[in-house]
């Protein structure tokens, strides 16, 4: 190994032994102890700052207090490996529905996935609209077109009413009738479905029923109009009503061909 090299190898390990010395936040680190508290406030902050964009229905139920102490604990249980904020914290879900001390709070877990999805909806890549390819619908068999999507779309089904829990949580002004009807869903072990989407640049909730979710489940693998509405022949789905609302939601993006596709 070149003195280079070795130089090199040495900063590199001193960085990583600093690095775990941050976050282990142990005693007995040989670094300034002043130092690394220094950066452990800095992280700390960070990390409630990201936490608190991509999750603010979590921080609201917990609480400000107890979210920061959430924040902690999850950062020194996963610790950020890249260099983009806005792309950590996609385990907080999973790792809430296991917590022990969350566990009065069953749903909790399924609120933190749908303000995830909220999140990576809002980071998506844009989708072009192409509404002049409409017309393919009635000029191709059905089993060669399918139907484009808007940017960041996402489905998701909860045992609990996330739905009417995230509705409830949107304003700063507390709706009390939403509020009242999440506390019912909640207490009538309400399941719901939910439809994410980004028509513009914030994204939008809604529930959906099991047909909806279905039907969009084939659309979002690819599948074609014909063999998606194949597959929900004995549901009460029609995709007659459904289109009209999606173009008003700016949920569709237009007709593509698939005839140079193979699935």
């Amino acid at each position: 190994m070149s003195p280079s090299q070795k130089s090199l190898a040495q900063e590199s390990l001193a960085q990583s032994s600093l690095i775990s010395a941050i976050y282990e936040r142990a005693p007995g680190s040989a670094f300034d102890a002043q130092g690394l508290t220094v950066y452990q406030r800095s992280l700390s902050a960070n990390a409630k700052r990201a936490l608190d964009i991509s999750f603010p229905t979590v921080k609201q139920l917990v609480g400000d207090d107890f979210f920061s102490q959430l924040c902690d604990n999850f950062l020194h249980a996963y610790p950020l490996t890249t260099g983009d904020w806005g792309d950590w914290g996609c385990e907080l879900p999973r790792w809430l529905a296991c917590s022990r001390e969350l566990a009065d709070y069953p749903y909790l877990g399924d609120c933190a996935q749908l303000d995830w999805l909220c999140h990576q909806s809002e980071r998506a890549s844009d989708i072009a609209t192409d509404l002049d390819s409409l017309p393919l619908l009635a000029e191709n068999d059905i089993y060669q077109v399918a139907i484009k999507l808007c940017s960041g779309i996402a489905i998701f089904t909860s045992m609990y009413p996330v739905v009417d829990i995230w509705n409830a949580h949107q304003t700063a002004e507390k709706n009390a009738e939403l509020f009242a009807q999440a506390a019912q869903s909640i207490t009538n072990k309400e399941p719901q479905s939910a439809l994410v989407w980004r028509p513009e640049w914030k994204s939008k909730v809604k529930e959906i029923t099991a047909s909806e979710f279905l039907f969009l489940q084939h659309t979002l693998a690819g599948q074609s109009i014909g063999d998606t509405l194949d597959a929900l022949s004995n549901t009460e789905f029609s995709v007659e009503t459904w289109l009209p609302q999606a173009l008003q939601d700016g949920l569709l993006c237009g007709i593509e061909p698939l005839i140079n596709k193979t699935f």
